[in-house]
């Protein structure tokens, strides 16, 4: 479960995360590693709540979920798209055909932060009790950690092997 979510913003003038051990320290390769971590046990969350309803629903998740998605899901996006791709463009192994995958994943990052702003809305509202449709907000959880798993798997396995930090 995540637990590093903070309410109040860091220091850093980077985009920030809303998690206290992503919003620290320097952010490289190895930060990428820990902030696909706090993402998959964000998954990790979502597919409980899926699971649970429409019966035994946590509201306090529900919430707690809803506060950590956009800025999570923008904070890493901020930084894959100013740091990381750029970095992997300018490699001297670079393929011509990373010009269109880097594409692809910026816009499946507009895609994400809009589902993501949808779902943080379906959340609160789960979480405060109001009436929602049930299988929407199931069919909603289950695509979104699930594009979400797919995207992470497909940046590890094909834009960050054999990468480390300098």
């Amino acid at each position: 479960m995540l637990t590093n979510i903070q309410n109040g913003p860091a220091d850093s003038g980077a985009t920030q995360t809303g998690n206290l051990l992503l919003d620290t320290g320097k952010r490289d390769l190895s930060w990428l590693n820990r902030a696909h971590g706090e993402q998959l046990a964000l998954c990790r969350e979502l597919e409980g709540i899926a699971d649970s309803l429409p019966a035994n629903i946590n509201r306090q998740k529900c919430i707690y979920a809803a506060k950590a998605l956009g800025p999570l899901i923008k904070g890493i996006h901020h930084y894959e798209e100013t740091v990381l791709f750029p970095m992997l463009q300018a490699n001297p192994g670079a393929t011509v055909s990373l010009g269109s995958t880097i594409e692809r994943l910026k816009f499946e990052h507009c895609e994400d932060e809009c589902f993501a702003e949808e779902l943080t809305d379906a959340l609160l509202k789960l979480g405060s009790g109001e009436r929602v449709n049930m299988e929407a907000v199931g069919y909603m959880l289950r695509g979104f950690f699930e594009g979400m798993r797919r995207h992470i798997a497909f940046e590890r396995e094909h834009l960050l092997q054999g990468f480390t930090d300098h």
